[in-house]
């Protein structure tokens, strides 16, 4: 990997903005792409390359980063997921797509500030509901990989909010995955502004899975800080709160229909 020349990504990227170009074209003229295997094939091994070249070789990170291979992924993924073809070949394409995202994000700052910048929010919405649970794997990958904490309070934002609650149903839905609930308890979980307006938008079953998650994360044996336990006293008093309030509620509704029994 270190002896990677640059003329070879600046290659790959050549054939992955000429695939790039073969597929819009193709939308602009409302037709089928005319040798959409092969494209997707091609498509699929430069991504395997890039994701192998640059495995904790942060000189080969730079390098694809400065020749712009980061927005030029982010581009061609998007128009992936528009190809209503759903057969392996696109999902193996998208795969290796998302895992060279993590890749080249994996210990390297400017590489996760470039992803955030081109990817956030629209391709982390677009991957986290894809009908597919390896790429909805990869982009919680990618994801939780550049998440910092500043980043996370980006998720505060109303039109942000979703992407938390997308990795939220990721991890219902695959109890499993291991990238969902790293987000969410080793991120989401330390910002309580978060976590309030994040239980607000999630159904009572969704409610239970994030308070398993809570119970998890405060059974951990590691040594907590004092700023964690703070953060966990914060979700205890708001959480009591929402239980009172519902209390009050159901109390209300029981006096007013014993006041209609009498």
């Amino acid at each position: 990997r270190e002896m990677a020349e640059e003329s070879l990504f600046r290659n790959l990227l050549e054939i992955l903005m000429s695939a790039s170009s073969e597929i819009e074209q193709a939308y602009k003229d409302s037709c089928e792409l005319v040798d959409l295997d092969t494209c997707l094939l091609l498509i699929a091994e430069c991504f395997r390359c890039l994701r192998n070249a640059c495995v904790e070789c942060a000189k080969n990170q730079h390098v694809m980063r400065n020749l712009g291979l980061i927005s030029t992924s982010v581009h061609l993924i998007k128009l992936l997921h528009g190809i209503q073809n759903k057969e392996e070949l696109l999902l193996t394409a998208l795969r290796c797509s998302l895992q060279f995202l993590g890749n080249i994000a994996a210990g390297n700052g400017d590489s996760q500030n470039s992803i955030w910048k081109c990817a956030f929010p629209d391709l982390f919405l677009t991957c986290l509901t894809y009908n597919d649970e390896k790429i909805v794997a990869c982009c919680c990958m990618v994801l939780f990989t550049c998440l910092n904490s500043e980043k996370v309070r980006e998720l505060l934002d109303p039109g942000n909010l979703t992407v938390a609650v997308h990795v939220l149903k990721a991890y219902k839905e695959q109890l499993e995955s291991e990238w969902s609930f790293l987000i969410v308890t080793d991120h989401l979980l330390k910002c309580p502004e978060l976590v309030k307006a994040l239980y607000a938008k999630l159904s009572n079953q969704e409610r239970v899975t994030l308070l398993e998650l809570m119970m998890t994360k405060v059974s951990e044996k590691n040594p907590v800080t004092s700023e964690e336990i703070n953060v966990f006293v914060r979700h205890a008093d708001f959480l009591t709160g929402c239980f009172q309030d519902k209390c009050e509620a159901v109390l209300k509704l029981t006096s007013a229909a014993d006041a209609q029994d009498e």
